[in-house]
Protein backbone atom coordinates (compact mmCIF):
# COMPACT_ATOMS: atom_id res chain seq x y z
CA UNK A 1 0.00 0.00 0.00
CA UNK A 2 1.43 3.37 -1.04
CA UNK A 3 1.06 5.98 1.69
CA UNK A 4 -0.74 9.23 1.04
CA UNK A 5 1.78 12.00 0.33
CA UNK A 6 1.27 15.72 0.74
CA UNK A 7 3.78 18.31 -0.49
CA UNK A 8 3.56 21.92 0.69
CA UNK A 9 5.92 24.70 -0.39
CA UNK A 10 6.35 27.95 1.54
CA UNK A 11 7.92 31.21 0.45
CA UNK A 12 10.65 31.24 3.07
CA UNK A 13 12.04 29.37 6.05
CA UNK A 14 10.06 31.38 8.61
CA UNK A 15 6.78 30.43 6.96
CA UNK A 16 7.96 26.83 6.63
CA UNK A 17 8.72 26.38 10.31
CA UNK A 18 5.49 28.06 11.41
CA UNK A 19 3.57 25.69 9.14
CA UNK A 20 5.50 22.75 10.55
CA UNK A 21 4.69 23.82 14.11
CA UNK A 22 1.01 24.07 13.23
CA UNK A 23 0.99 20.62 11.61
CA UNK A 24 2.87 18.89 14.43
CA UNK A 25 0.60 20.47 17.04
CA UNK A 26 -2.52 19.50 15.10
CA UNK A 27 -1.38 15.90 14.61
CA UNK A 28 -0.47 15.45 18.25
CA UNK A 29 -3.62 17.15 19.48
CA UNK A 30 -5.76 14.88 17.32
CA UNK A 31 -3.99 11.77 18.62
CA UNK A 32 -4.31 12.93 22.22
CA UNK A 33 -8.00 13.71 21.76
CA UNK A 34 -8.66 10.34 20.14
CA UNK A 35 -6.59 8.04 22.34
CA UNK A 36 -5.57 10.10 25.37
CA UNK A 37 -1.88 9.60 24.60
CA UNK A 38 0.56 10.22 21.77
CA UNK A 39 4.02 9.03 20.79
CA UNK A 40 6.45 11.21 18.85
CA UNK A 41 9.94 10.60 17.43
CA UNK A 42 11.96 13.81 17.30
CA UNK A 43 15.00 14.68 15.20
CA UNK A 44 17.73 17.26 15.67
CA UNK A 45 19.59 19.64 13.41
CA UNK A 46 17.79 22.82 12.44
CA UNK A 47 14.58 21.52 14.00
CA UNK A 48 16.04 22.22 17.43
CA UNK A 49 16.81 25.84 16.61
CA UNK A 50 13.91 26.74 14.29
CA UNK A 51 10.94 24.48 15.05
CA UNK A 52 11.13 23.51 18.69
CA UNK A 53 11.18 27.08 20.05
CA UNK A 54 7.90 27.64 18.18
CA UNK A 55 6.31 24.53 19.71
CA UNK A 56 7.49 25.69 23.14
CA UNK A 57 5.46 28.91 22.89
CA UNK A 58 1.85 29.94 22.22
CA UNK A 59 -0.21 29.31 20.25
CA UNK A 60 1.12 25.84 19.47
CA UNK A 61 2.28 25.05 23.01
CA UNK A 62 -1.27 25.47 24.24
CA UNK A 63 -2.75 23.07 21.67
CA UNK A 64 -0.92 20.01 23.03
CA UNK A 65 -1.76 18.09 26.21
CA UNK A 66 1.88 17.52 27.06
CA UNK A 67 1.05 15.25 29.99
CA UNK A 68 -0.09 12.56 27.56
CA UNK A 69 2.96 12.73 25.31
CA UNK A 70 5.81 10.21 25.14
CA UNK A 71 9.03 11.18 23.35
CA UNK A 72 11.66 9.11 21.58
CA UNK A 73 14.44 10.31 19.28
CA UNK A 74 14.80 9.29 15.65
CA UNK A 75 18.57 9.27 16.06
CA UNK A 76 21.31 10.46 18.36
CA UNK A 77 24.98 11.27 18.13
CA UNK A 78 26.93 8.97 20.43
CA UNK A 79 28.14 11.66 22.78
CA UNK A 80 27.33 12.39 26.45
CA UNK A 81 24.12 14.17 27.40
CA UNK A 82 26.04 17.34 28.29
CA UNK A 83 27.87 17.48 24.95
CA UNK A 84 26.94 20.36 22.65
CA UNK A 85 26.42 17.82 19.82
CA UNK A 86 23.82 15.83 21.77
CA UNK A 87 20.37 16.11 20.21
CA UNK A 88 18.57 15.34 23.47
CA UNK A 89 20.45 18.22 25.13
CA UNK A 90 19.50 20.64 22.36
CA UNK A 91 15.89 19.46 22.37
CA UNK A 92 15.66 19.82 26.12
CA UNK A 93 17.03 23.37 25.97
CA UNK A 94 14.72 24.53 23.19
CA UNK A 95 11.55 22.52 23.88
CA UNK A 96 11.32 19.96 26.65
CA UNK A 97 12.40 22.25 29.50
CA UNK A 98 9.69 24.73 28.49
CA UNK A 99 6.61 22.50 28.29
CA UNK A 100 4.88 20.33 30.92
CA UNK A 101 5.93 17.00 29.44
CA UNK A 102 6.43 14.26 32.02
CA UNK A 103 10.14 13.65 32.59
CA UNK A 104 9.62 9.89 32.82
CA UNK A 105 7.95 9.91 29.40
CA UNK A 106 11.02 11.30 27.62
CA UNK A 107 13.37 8.58 26.43
CA UNK A 108 16.77 9.85 25.27
CA UNK A 109 19.08 7.38 23.56
CA UNK A 110 21.29 5.97 26.34
CA UNK A 111 24.65 7.15 25.07
CA UNK A 112 26.15 6.86 28.55
CA UNK A 113 26.97 3.18 27.93
CA UNK A 114 30.52 2.37 26.93
CA UNK A 115 29.28 -0.18 24.41
CA UNK A 116 27.01 1.36 21.73
CA UNK A 117 25.61 -2.08 20.89
CA UNK A 118 24.35 -2.38 24.45
CA UNK A 119 22.83 1.08 24.18
CA UNK A 120 21.11 0.13 20.92
CA UNK A 121 19.68 -3.03 22.51
CA UNK A 122 18.27 -1.04 25.42
CA UNK A 123 16.80 1.61 23.14
CA UNK A 124 15.30 -1.15 21.01
CA UNK A 125 13.52 -2.51 24.10
CA UNK A 126 12.24 0.95 25.02
CA UNK A 127 11.03 1.66 21.49
CA UNK A 128 9.28 -1.70 21.23
CA UNK A 129 7.56 -1.23 24.58
CA UNK A 130 6.39 2.27 23.71
CA UNK A 131 5.10 1.22 20.30
CA UNK A 132 3.17 -1.63 21.92
CA UNK A 133 1.50 0.79 24.34
CA UNK A 134 0.64 3.17 21.49
CA UNK A 135 -1.05 0.72 19.18
CA UNK A 136 2.08 -0.20 17.26
CA UNK A 137 2.74 3.24 15.75
CA UNK A 138 4.26 6.63 16.35
CA UNK A 139 1.66 9.34 16.01
CA UNK A 140 4.30 11.67 14.54
CA UNK A 141 7.78 10.97 13.20
CA UNK A 142 9.53 14.28 12.63
CA UNK A 143 12.45 14.22 10.20
CA UNK A 144 14.80 16.51 8.34
CA UNK A 145 17.02 15.68 5.39
CA UNK A 146 20.64 16.45 4.54
CA UNK A 147 22.01 17.56 1.15
CA UNK A 148 23.21 13.97 0.65
CA UNK A 149 19.68 12.63 1.17
CA UNK A 150 20.25 11.20 4.66
CA UNK A 151 17.49 11.34 7.23
CA UNK A 152 17.80 10.54 10.93
CA UNK A 153 21.25 8.87 10.84
CA UNK A 154 20.38 6.76 7.81
CA UNK A 155 23.07 7.61 5.27
CA UNK A 156 23.19 6.52 1.62
CA UNK A 157 24.57 3.01 1.10
CA UNK A 158 25.10 2.38 4.83
CA UNK A 159 24.28 -1.04 6.35
CA UNK A 160 21.56 0.45 8.56
CA UNK A 161 19.37 0.84 5.46
CA UNK A 162 19.00 -2.93 5.13
CA UNK A 163 18.50 -3.77 8.80
CA UNK A 164 16.08 -6.66 9.38
CA UNK A 165 12.42 -5.76 9.80
CA UNK A 166 12.48 -6.67 13.49
CA UNK A 167 15.33 -4.25 14.22
CA UNK A 168 14.14 -0.89 15.47
CA UNK A 169 17.50 0.61 16.48
CA UNK A 170 20.96 0.24 14.96
CA UNK A 171 24.46 1.50 15.63
CA UNK A 172 25.80 3.67 12.81
CA UNK A 173 29.58 3.70 12.56
CA UNK A 174 31.82 5.88 10.40
CA UNK A 175 29.06 8.35 9.57
CA UNK A 176 30.19 10.73 6.82
CA UNK A 177 29.53 13.75 9.03
CA UNK A 178 30.78 14.13 12.60
CA UNK A 179 30.46 12.63 15.06
CA UNK A 180 31.02 9.31 13.27
CA UNK A 181 29.31 7.11 15.89
CA UNK A 182 25.52 7.33 16.23
CA UNK A 183 22.34 5.47 17.07
CA UNK A 184 19.40 5.57 14.69
CA UNK A 185 15.91 4.22 14.39
CA UNK A 186 15.71 1.94 11.37
CA UNK A 187 13.45 2.35 8.33
CA UNK A 188 11.19 -0.33 9.83
CA UNK A 189 10.81 1.71 13.03
CA UNK A 190 10.22 4.99 11.20
CA UNK A 191 7.62 3.30 9.01
CA UNK A 192 5.59 2.39 12.09
CA UNK A 193 3.98 5.82 11.94
CA UNK A 194 0.59 7.41 11.51
CA UNK A 195 2.25 10.56 10.18
CA UNK A 196 5.79 11.22 8.95
CA UNK A 197 6.67 14.89 8.59
CA UNK A 198 9.75 15.93 6.62
CA UNK A 199 10.79 19.55 7.14
CA UNK A 200 13.40 20.67 4.59
CA UNK A 201 14.87 24.13 4.04
CA UNK A 202 17.60 25.54 1.81
CA UNK A 203 18.79 25.45 -1.79
CA UNK A 204 21.48 22.90 -0.94
CA UNK A 205 18.68 20.35 -0.36
CA UNK A 206 16.84 20.86 -3.67
CA UNK A 207 18.61 18.07 -5.57
CA UNK A 208 18.03 15.61 -2.73
CA UNK A 209 14.36 16.61 -2.55
CA UNK A 210 14.03 15.98 -6.29
CA UNK A 211 15.52 12.50 -5.85
CA UNK A 212 13.31 11.78 -2.87
CA UNK A 213 10.11 12.74 -4.68
CA UNK A 214 10.92 11.24 -8.08
CA UNK A 215 8.74 8.38 -9.32
CA UNK A 216 11.73 6.05 -9.49
CA UNK A 217 15.08 5.81 -7.79
CA UNK A 218 17.29 3.57 -5.69
CA UNK A 219 16.38 3.97 -2.00
CA UNK A 220 19.89 2.91 -1.02
CA UNK A 221 21.09 6.11 -2.68
CA UNK A 222 18.23 8.18 -1.27
CA UNK A 223 17.27 6.87 2.19
CA UNK A 224 14.12 8.98 2.49
CA UNK A 225 12.60 6.73 -0.18
CA UNK A 226 12.66 3.92 2.39
CA UNK A 227 10.28 5.84 4.62
CA UNK A 228 6.93 4.58 3.37
CA UNK A 229 4.55 3.97 6.30
CA UNK A 230 1.96 1.52 5.00
CA UNK A 231 -0.70 2.74 7.41
CA UNK A 232 0.31 6.39 7.60
CA UNK A 233 0.66 9.67 5.75
CA UNK A 234 3.79 11.47 4.60
CA UNK A 235 4.06 15.25 4.66
CA UNK A 236 6.84 17.07 2.84
CA UNK A 237 7.11 20.67 4.00
CA UNK A 238 9.59 22.70 1.95
CA UNK A 239 10.64 26.29 1.61
CA UNK A 240 10.89 27.64 -1.91
CA UNK A 241 14.67 27.31 -1.94
CA UNK A 242 14.45 23.56 -1.25
CA UNK A 243 11.73 23.03 -3.84
CA UNK A 244 13.36 21.50 -6.94
CA UNK A 245 10.68 23.13 -9.10
CA UNK A 246 11.60 26.57 -7.82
Amino acid sequence: MTPQRTIEVYDNADELYRAAAALVAAQLAAALNERGRALVALSGGSLTTRLYPLLANPPWRDQIDWGGLSVLFADERYVPFDDAENTYRATRQTLLDHVPVQADQVFPAPTYYRDPEQAAAIYQQQAAALLAVHGGAFDVVLLGMGPDGHTASLFPRYPALTAPADRLVVVVRDAPKPPPLRLSLTPAALNAARAVIFVVSGADKAAAVAAALAETGDPLDQPTRLIQPAEGKIYWLLDRAANPQG
